[in-house]
């Protein structure tokens, strides 16, 4: 591939200083860090956002450059294969062995204390430093939140003590024990971190306690995962900026919608993305009617909303991520229609604390709280054997798949050659508006910004869009 005026300004770069890129969706970040390092061939290390990335990405990169997750590097130094019991997420039976740390709290049950104090471990090891902050737990009242944070932060002390039990810890546990206590070593002369818009704080920590140059790789208007506590690694680092504007995915129209989304950005990009002018992509109007085939997905916002796209389908299917979200969702939210609030184990659900207070914010607004509730009162008891029909439809291996759908989150990094997306997505012009109206929603509104141009950006061939989202962009 020739590289462009800007990729060579990049390269030309001497990796003896932090620089960062900042790269629009299709702009071939990953194939300009590989270039990077065949120019500079000397001991580096390339970080990647997820295993895919680094697994794709290991078998491109030359031999000098060692292409990890973070949560890899970590596994590998500090031994973690030598112990057991490694799970993808704590879950209330993993507090047992830690019961003389666990109290009840006024004003809640005992199961939703155990969700808390995991919930507040979890924000722990995914933010920087040794200290419980105040942020880290989401309980109601200022002495719950004090309470739980005792708890959390006498059980983490145990956990991360792991070479003494083994007992259960998470892969993000065994990574924030190695960002307080240890380094990223060895030969390395410079780092790569890729996909650097949406990194956790306790990432970002161990990138700058390598003290090593660089070069950080990101689009910041992909940044979509705030809720979750990931910051832009982009506006951590005090460096030196260079754009990636040329767009290898997709034609000069979906480019055009791209732009004009970004440009209700309370801070839109300085420069435009370049479509590919050698491809021809369409963008049309989405009839309601999908041809099915391998390279087709369906976007949408929300789970809710993938759900009301799935009740009837008769054909093998893929979602990317799994149905054990989905799942977790819709039976939360059926239990919180029950009254079963020890089974409400979804933190979107959890915000509510009855049946009637997710009513009340879906009667004001809540589009996913309106969509959920309209799930329970239309599909009722009925519901836990549609999401066991759906399972019986569902394939693990995409390439089994007549279709993929994804939330617009699970589509980061992804492309297909042709998209729909779905009605769940509002017009950009909103955003503003109620960034206006309230400047303390400024982020939130960006956020949504930015997933439109994450689901917009996915298509390869044929963009199909919701009939307002298509009078609103095209």
């Amino acid at each position: 591939m020739k590289l462009t005026d800007e990729q060579q300004a990049i390269i030309a770069r001497r990796p003896t200083q932090t620089i960062k890129v900042s790269a629009f969706a299709g702009c071939a970040k990953t194939s300009t860090l590989e270039r990077y390092a065949r120019a500079w061939p000397m001991p580096s290390l390339y970080l990647a956002f997820n295993r895919s990335i680094a697994d794709e990405a290991r078998g491109r990169f030359p031999p000098c450059c060692e292409t990890r997750t973070a949560h890899s590097f970590a596994y590998r130094a500090l031994d973690i294969r030598r112990r057991g019991n490694v799970v993808p997420k704590l879950r209330q039976e993993h507090l047992r062995p830690y019961e003389q740390h666990l109290d009840g709290v006024a004003g809640m049950t005992d199961g939703q204390v155990r969700t808390a104090v995991i919930r507040t471990i979890e924000n722990f090891a995914m933010d920087a430093g040794a200290v419980f902050k105040p942020e880290h737990c989401t309980a109601k009242t200022e002495g719950q939140r004090l309470e739980v944070r005792r708890m959390a932060a006498a059980v983490t002390g145990e956990m991360l003590r792991f070479e003494e039990h083994q007992h259960a810890i998470t892969h993000d546990l065994y990574l924030k024990r190695f960002e307080l206590y240890h380094r990223i070593d060895g030969p390395y002369k410079y780092l790569l971190l890729d996909e650097s818009q949406d990194l956790s704080p306790v990432l970002i920590s161990i990138v700058e306690k390598a003290n090593l140059p660089t070069i950080v790789v990101g689009d910041p208007w992909q940044s979509i995962y705030r809720f979750r506590g990931a910051v832009d690694a982009m506006d951590a680092f005090d460096a030196p900026e260079l754009p990636l504007t040329q767009s290898w995915r997709f034609g000069p129209e979906i480019a055009r919608l791209a732009n004009f989304v970004l440009r209700h950005s309370s801070r839109p990009p300085r420069s435009k993305i370049k479509g590919n002018p050698a491809r021809a992509t369409t963008v049309s109007r989405y009839t309601g009617r999908v041809r099915p085939g391998r390279g087709t997905a369906i976007l949408a916002r929300t789970n809710a909303r993938l759900f009301d796209s799935l009740v009837n389908i008769d054909r093998a299917f893929h979602l990317v991520g799994g149905l054990a979200d989905l799942t977790r969702q819709l039976l939360s939210a059926h239990a919180l229609w029950k009254g079963r609030l020890d089974d409400v184990l979804d933190p979107g659900v959890q915000r509510f604390s009855s049946w009637r207070a997710l009513d009340h914010a879906a009667e004001i607004g809540d589009g996913e709280a309106r969509r959920l509730r309209d799930i329970i009162l239309k599909h009722g008891d009925r519901l836990p054997s549609l999401l066991q029909r759906l399972k019986g439809h569902h394939k693990d291996d995409e390439a089994e798949a007549e279709l993929v759908v994804s939330t617009a989150h699970r589509s980061k990094g992804r492309e297909w050659e042709v998209v729909y997306v779905l009605d769940d997505f509002e017009n950009p012009g909103e955003f503003v508006k109620r960034r206006q109206a309230d400047p303390n929603k400024t982020e939130e509104m960006d956020q949504e910004v930015n997933l439109l141009y994450v689901a917009l950006s996915r298509a390869v061939r044929e963009l199909h869009l919701a009939p307002d989202l298509f009078a609103a962009l095209a």
